[in-house]
């Protein structure tokens, strides 16, 4: 097979990040969850553009959107949009991004000058047709069909790549993860982790291993995954090996954290200070315990931190970039990015030309400060890098999920925004023309988005925004009809089912189980439901999981949640790849190989659509192709 790479890379075998997989489920299953206290030690590890000015109403003097930003903060902001009229609005930032383009068509006469033949080529278009080879003239696909017709359609001297029997299916579109921080992972944050880290004690000696060398006052930022013995460390376990070093360690999940004693002096957090909106400073016994929960929270502690450099972000980009294409990720949605160093940080690299993988950008609005942000983003979309909307989150993980009954966790009437400003905030976002995302957990949080959804388009009724909920762990049956309604697109991650799924029972009980990432319910009822990673949130970055882990709803007791709502591989597939673009507004340019839409492909090394999920979840590609050019070739 010949190489016609711009942008080639090879690996040898699988590279496993942080080397998880052969011990995930070893150690998991060496815990005791047949009681409550056992149940409770892990059921926090439950996942997860120059100013212009707004023409106002009649009764209100033209107003920058700059100062409606001032005002929505102040919590202002609201009562005075309400006496405005239906047509006022922030002037769009861009144009129009809610239809998707038209899919492109060749000139009479065009001809491939790359072949794929003597495979199976799942195109999931919309029969789910299967054919034997494809043409790519470009970066676009000219034809599927027979080797025949295909070779017939080939110029003189085009490569020819023989699949030799293998599979081929479009490329994988993850339309959530975090991309950039995959790699900080490893180089701004000291993993204490799994098999290394398993309890306290280990987490310990872990810890004062990474302070060796240090010097005093110097920073550790970590992240640990689960211990066995305490559900979440508190200072009392990190004072005693870092009592020079201030030390900030973070749950995987991204969304609670603790920080020693160290720490807590150098942010002045004291008895005295209180949580901030959306976000827990917990205190024991008056005191804080060192734990923060919520984003809000942690950025108390966190602003104190050394800064994560615009290099070490571009750095993370690239090696991440190299790991996704290596499992077949042809696109990714980079939905949680809080700094405009780090939007950038990728346009830099893309109009450098060193990404070959396609992306979509969202800017994370994490306090109403950062609405001033909205101002300064500098779009972008070349193709390979666009820039697509906002995202906020409305709650927490598990422990902090927004819901309408009580929880055993630690809080269950917590929102991050106040209800108001946020909805009023939706409404001005939705007038920009751009995509929203909202993470939410709970039943409660998913309604809320969905009534300022709701609001905002009854208000300005845009064409197709396809705003979205990420994740949407626990819904309600009025909330799907609700999606099905407004067009909202669910994007969620089976894989959040194997690793928490266990701890779900013991938070939120027997009756609201039966609510829990109901895809074939939302997919039966029309919402279209695209699924992902996650990562670094879940360690399973690899699409293989996804569709693994949509098929069976496992935990890693190997106990199904929901076994109706479990998906064929095909419509798992589907849900990777085609409702991925849908998701972005770029169904009739990707997610299917069909002529005229980009060459993003993926050929397997062993049919998919034939393995068990087992099988499927350990297994490998052998080529990823981006715009008709292999990016990833096994070796």
């Amino acid at each position: 097979m010949g190489d016609d790479a711009a942008h080639p890379t090879t690996l040898d075998g699988r590279r496993l990040q942080h080397n998880l997989y052969g011990v995930i489920t070893v150690t998991l299953n060496s815990f005791n969850l047949t009681d409550g206290g056992a149940l409770e030690r892990i059921v926090q590890v439950i996942p997860q553009t120059e100013r212009k000015e707004i023409k106002m109403c009649d009764n209100h003097h033209a107003l920058s959107r700059r100062d409606f930003i001032k005002l929505v903060a102040m919590g202002a902001g609201g009562a005075l949009l309400a006496s405005c009229k239906r047509g006022s609005r922030l002037t769009d930032v861009t144009s129009s991004t809610s239809s998707p383009p038209a899919v492109p068509t060749f000139p009479a006469g065009a001809t491939a000058n790359l072949i794929l033949t003597n495979g199976k080529v799942m195109t999931v278009d919309a029969s789910d047709t299967i054919v034997q080879a494809v043409a790519i003239s470009g970066d676009k696909i000219l034809a599927t069909g027979t080797d025949e017709a295909i070779r017939a359609l080939s110029t003189p001297g085009a490569q020819e790549i023989d699949l030799q029997g293998r599979t081929v299916t479009p490329g994988l579109i993850d339309p959530h993860l975090h991309f950039r921080a995959v790699g900080l992972n490893n180089t701004y944050y000291v993993p204490f982790i799994l098999p290394d880290v398993k309890d306290v004690a280990s987490l310990q000696y872990a810890l004062a291993d990474a302070i060796k060398g240090k010097q005093p006052g110097e920073w550790i930022m970590g992240y640990y995954m689960i211990l066995a013995d305490k559900s979440i460390p508190t200072k009392e376990d990190l004072d005693p090996v870092s009592p020079d070093n201030p030390v900030f360690i973070m749950h995987i999940g991204g969304h609670w954290g603790t920080a020693n004693s160290v720490a807590l002096q150098i942010a002045d957090v004291t008895a005295s200070t209180p949580s901030p909106q959306g976000g827990i400073i917990e205190k024991k016994d008056g005191e804080p315990s060192g734990v923060f929960y919520n984003h809000r929270a942690m950025d108390v502690v966190r602003r104190f931190a050394p800064p994560i450099t615009s290099d070490m972000i571009k750095q993370s980009i690239l090696e991440t970039q190299t790991l996704m294409a290596s499992v077949g990720v042809t696109t990714f949605h980079d939905n949680n990015i809080r700094a405009l160093e780090d939007l950038r940080a990728y346009q830099e690299l893309s109009q450098a030309g060193k990404l070959f993988l396609r992306n979509d950008l969202y800017l994370t609005l994490e306090w109403p400060s950062d609405l001033e942000k909205v101002d300064q983003v500098e779009q972008i979309d070349d193709g390979v890098t666009r820039f697509r909307g906002f995202k906020f989150l409305i709650d927490g993980q598990g422990p902090t999920a927004h819901c309408y009954k009580p929880h055993n966790g630690v809080e269950w009437r917590l929102t991050t925004w106040d209800p108001k400003m946020f909805k009023d905030t939706i409404r001005r976002l939705h007038d920009t023309g751009l995509q929203i995302c909202v993470h939410c957990i709970g039943d409660a949080a998913a309604d809320l988005v969905l009534e300022a959804y709701e609001a905002a388009m009854n208000a300005n009724p845009r064409s197709d925004p396809r705003h979205r909920l990420e994740h949407a762990i626990l819904t309600t049956t009025k909330a799907t009809q609700k999606m099905k309604d407004l067009g909202v697109v669910v994007s969620t991650q089976p894989a959040f089912i194997y690793l928490f799924g266990e701890a779900w029972n013991y938070l939120f009980g027997a009756e609201r189980m039966e609510r829990i990432m109901v895809t074939k319910e939302w997919m039966q009822s029309g919402v279209h439901v695209a699924i992902g990673s996650d990562a670094p949130s879940t360690p399973f970055y690899q699409p293989q999981a996804t569709l693994a882990g949509a098929m069976t709803r496992y935990t890693f007791k190997q106990n199904t949640i929901g076994a109706d709502q479990t998906f064929t591989f095909n419509e798992a597939l589907r849900a990777h790849t085609y409702e991925g673009a849908y998701s972005g507004h770029q169904e009739n340019v990707k997610g299917t190989l069909e002529a005229g839409k980009l060459a993003d492909m993926v050929v397997w090394a062993s049919d998919p659509s034939l393995l068990s999920p087992e099988e499927l979840f350990s297994s490998t590609v052998d080529l990823t192709l981006v715009g008709g050019k292999i990016v990833f070739r096994r070796t």
